[in-house]
């Protein structure tokens, strides 16, 4: 059996064993038969295979707040500002991610196997970074404990955040020790790599760091840069989930797929579109015809207008870098790091988001920022050095704005749902506003997830305490 086989049966396995008793789900609350016999390889690997799940329901959501994408079912779809619960999401953490995950923990203490400890702190600081920046306020250190808590409160957001740095500094420390099994064919991501997950911590450290900028901006931007030099070295340790075709990855088996079946669900926004044809910067992106497909016998790539139904040639389909039926969910990346490493540079040097000009050093971050996410999608180096050469591209660090770095970011990150923080954190920039914009949010953009009905439903007083309203800027995001 090879490699691929091995992990994919080990998946089954574990899944079979965890997902039993699941009609038993009380919402933020650990169902005993998920944690009962499992090794920490079947854990892991379980662990690692929801994680991907959760990155992409958040940013199937996420990315239409932030015109990535946009619904082609409706004009009053998620891309008109609609509030949007991601329910699954919510599940997919409380019911599998964390059980799974602390079960980790605690059995890595007890069997001496500190490198999974250290594997399953840096995914539950991700996880609640995914959660946190989706719905601000959640449950965290009353959720999934022993004795049995049906109603856990809320930790705030600054709590989480500070919890998120605490998990990694403490992933950091595990994965240096030396003892016990380490993981193999069940480490899904990294087939354990441990350099691999080490350098994934630090680059976390810096995301979640840098997330805060709003707050003491010089101090946190140097704390994100000092993070960064243990952080990703090379595209080679992006964090993402491959697939297969006996194993579809959920961007073609609920989206292209559907779409090719006129179960229409998302297609590419026109905010995205014009980023990458010309419109916006003067030079048509080559990564255009890798990661957006024209409509049969088009032949000018022009995206769907936000909550319109309208204006589109493009169709998302299985034909794309990021949708084929053997492509990764991508989570984290070098680009990504980059584009951090960029703006940390540019804000530690006084920058701000109307200011223009910074250092050689946030300059040469920014330009790398094309540059490997374009190695990733397989780019021709004679392409990657026109587009890199351009005037609209190769302003010079003297005329290097924060807008140019952070719509590079958003060419990158395309299908990461983080990119929305990015989007509220600096007011949308110069997003348009929908067709047909969401008129309870009386003017202003959508800033966050609501809780699931099911959450309000059994968790009922503790939920409420914490419901804001979709224009409410998060914690996150204020000075």
């Amino acid at each position: 059996m090879n490699s691929t086989k091995k992990i994919y049966f080990l998946l089954y396995t574990c899944l079979a064993l965890l997902t039993s008793g699941c009609d038993n789900y009380l919402d933020v609350n650990n169902d005993p038969t998920l944690k009962s016999d499992a090794t920490v390889q079947e854990l892991l690997a379980t662990a690692q295979f929801y994680t991907s799940d959760a990155s992409w329901q958040q940013a199937y959501t996420a990315c239409q707040y932030a015109q990535q994408l946009s619904s082609n079912l409706s004009t009053t779809g998620t891309d008109s500002y609609a509030e949007a619960e991601n329910a699954t999401g919510w599940s997919n953490f409380y019911l599998y991610i964390l059980p799974q995950l602390n079960a980790i923990i605690s059995k890595a203490k007890t069997e001496d196997v500190p490198v999974y400890a250290g594997i399953a702190k840096t995914l539950l600081a991700y996880n609640l970074g995914i959660a946190t920046t989706s719905w601000e306020n959640i449950p965290f250190s009353q959720a999934d404990q022993e004795p049995k808590n049906f109603q856990p409160v809320y930790d705030t957001q600054q709590v989480i955040y500070a919890d998120i740095q605490r998990l990694l500094d403490e992933a950091i420390v595990e994965l240096t020790k030396n003892s016990g099994t380490k993981p193999g064919t069940d480490d899904l991501i990294y087939a354990g790599d441990v350099a691999k997950w080490t350098r994934l911590a630090y680059s976390l450290k810096a995301r979640y760091l840098l997330h805060l900028s709003n707050k003491n901006t010089v101090q946190t931007a140097q704390a994100a840069l000092t993070a960064l030099q243990n952080g990703m070295k090379s595209n080679a340790d992006d964090f993402q989930l491959k697939y297969n075709s006996k194993n579809l990855q959920p961007w073609y088996s609920r989206v292209a797929l559907t779409n090719s079946t006129s179960n229409l669900s998302v297609t590419y926004s026109s905010t995205f579109v014009d980023l990458m044809n010309g419109k916006v910067q003067g030079i048509t992106d080559p990564r255009i015809s890798k990661v957006i497909t024209l409509k049969n016998n088009q032949t000018v790539y022009s995206g769907q207008v936000p909550a319109s139904l309208t204006g589109t040639t493009v169709d998302f389909s299985a034909a794309s870098w990021h949708s084929g039926i053997n492509s990764p969910v991508v989570f984290m990346t070098y680009a990504e790091t980059k584009a951090i490493e960029a703006e940390a540079r540019f804000l530690s040097n006084g920058g701000t988001f109307t200011s223009k000009g910074s250092t050689e050093d946030a300059y040469k971050a920014y330009l790398e920022i094309a540059q490997a996410n374009m190695r990733k999608l397989e780019v021709t180096e004679a392409n990657i050095t026109s587009y890199l050469s351009a005037p609209a591209v190769a302003v010079t660090a003297s005329q290097l704005t924060l807008l140019q770095i952070l719509k590079e970011k958003y060419k990158a990150m395309f299908l990461i749902g983080d990119i929305w923080t990015d989007v509220r954190k600096y007011g949308y920039w110069d997003l348009p506003m929908p067709a047909n914009v969401n008129p309870e949010l009386g003017g202003p953009r959508i800033q966050r997830m609501r809780y699931p009905s099911s959450e309000l439903t059994r968790n009922t007083a503790n939920a409420e305490k914490n419901v804001k309203g979709p224009a409410v800027t998060m914690w996150m995001f204020s000075n």
